[in-house]
Parts: structure tokens; sequence; C-alpha cells
């Protein structure tokens, strides 16, 4: 399919969802349950005009992006150990099952209780992506093709050249496929915190106290701006981590 083509697809679906909502508003009728399309679109354009729109979703990006990078590091980090050492392995895997097993939002008022709010998003994201990297590492350990790894230990290649022929190529794909992954669960998770804990300047603080004062217009210009950032952050990352890798590979 065309890029053209896919782009016409994209439009065609994002007006028919359009549609859709505004035959539901019309429906409903009261615009504080469900406002229409072209309300909430005025709304956004009144958010986008302020200085403190922009501020507001820088911080919430730095945070979110801090304990995404954070998880991302620690994940790679534990997925290592745990191939190198059995032991470490096993005091590792039960604490990600644990971490992986348990709702976001128990995670978050259990922090709440522990730390600052200002830092409970950070940390959110960091606890919900540690598990997504540390399994798609570890596949993508256990994934290196052994006919490979017997023809570098014949020709006694050296752990740098295996590193760079045999793992980053193996552990790249499942690298960026968790990446992918890790990323919009952070984001998710970090705006879940940040509605919680109600940080200050934050998408979260805006989300909640639009579902306060029911400002249903606001809470739906806020949803879209998550969503569209979401897109934006996601597309412009794995760009990013697939030409890092493709480099590193490639030498």
């Amino acid at each position: 399919m065309t890029k053209k083509r896919k782009i016409l697809r994209a439009i065609i679906a994002l007006v028919f969802w359009i549609a859709i909502w505004e035959i539901i508003s019309l429906i409903v009728g009261k615009a504080v349950i469900l406002p229409s399309p072209v309300d909430v679109a005025v709304r956004l354009g009144e958010l986008l005009i302020t200085g403190d729109f922009y501020l507001t979703c820088l911080n919430s990006i730095a945070r979110i992006f801090s304990g995404l990078v954070l998880g991302v590091l620690l994940g790679v980090l534990l997925a290592t150990l745990s191939k190198l050492s059995s032991i470490a392995d096993a005091i590792i895997s039960p604490a990600i099952s644990v971490i992986k097993s348990t709702p976001i939002a128990s995670i978050i008022i259990l922090l709440l209780f522990i730390f600052v709010k200002g830092i409970i998003p950070i940390l959110a994201s960091v606890l919900i992506v540690v598990p997504i990297i540390y399994e798609n590492i570890k596949n993508g350990f256990d994934n290196v093709p052994q006919n490979l790894v017997e023809t570098a230990n014949i020709y006694n290649i050296s752990k740098g050249k295996r590193i760079k022929m045999l793992l980053i190529p193996s552990i790249m794909p499942y690298f960026v496929a968790g990446s992918k992954s890790a990323l919009g669960i952070a984001w998710k998770a970090g705006v879940a915190a940040e509605v919680i804990c109600v940080p200050a300047v934050s998408i979260g603080t805006m989300l909640y106290e639009a579902k306060i004062y029911l400002e249903s217009k606001d809470l739906f210009a806020w949803t879209i701006v998550v969503i569209i950032l979401s897109f934006i952050i996601e597309k412009l990352l794995i760009s990013l981590i697939s030409k890092v890798g493709g480099k590193i590979t490639n030498g």
C-alpha cells in the first residue's frame, strides 16, 4: 500500500469516528456529559495559545521520559545480569513477576505513601517499563542463533565482535518492540500517576481538575493532547532507536 493511500485511509477513519462522536453528542444533548467535537476543538485551540499549556506538557513529558529512560536502562541491566548469572536470575525473576502482576493503580498508591508526589510519575513509569524491557531483552538473548555462536567459537572471535555481530542484531528487534510497548504503557502510567497524586503543573493535574469541576471540554481536549503527544513521541523515539541500532550493527 502506498503512503498516500495509507494517509487517505487514516483521514477517512478519523472523519468517520468524529462523525460518530458528533452523532452521539447530539443524541445525548448534554455538553457536560459529551461535548461536541467542535466544542472540544475550540477549547483545544484556546489551550494552544497559552504559555501554561506548553509548560504543562513539557513537565509531564520530562517526568515520563525520565522514567522511561531509567526503566529501559534498568531493564537491560537486569536482563543482562540474569543472562550472566543463574543466581541473579533466581533473585531478579520473581521480583519482575511481582511488579508485572501488580495493578498500576496499586503501585501508584503505594508510592504515594513513601515518596513526594512530584517523583511518583517517574517511579511509576520506571516500574511499568522494567518488566517489559527485561522480558524482551531476555528473549533476545535466548534467540541468538546457536549455529553462529558455534562458528564464533570455532574461529575464536573476540567478545567485542560477538557483541556487535551476534548479540546486538539478535537483541535489537526485541529491544525496539519492547521500547515501543514500554513507551505507550509508560505514558499512560505516568499520566495516571499524575491524576492520582496531582503534582504541580502536569497534564494529569489538568485532567483531575477538569473532572472535579465538570469541565468536559477540558477533559476531552487534554485527553486528545495525551494521545497526540504519545503518538509523536513514539514515532520519534522508535525511529531514533532503530537508526542508532542500525549504525551500531553496521559499524
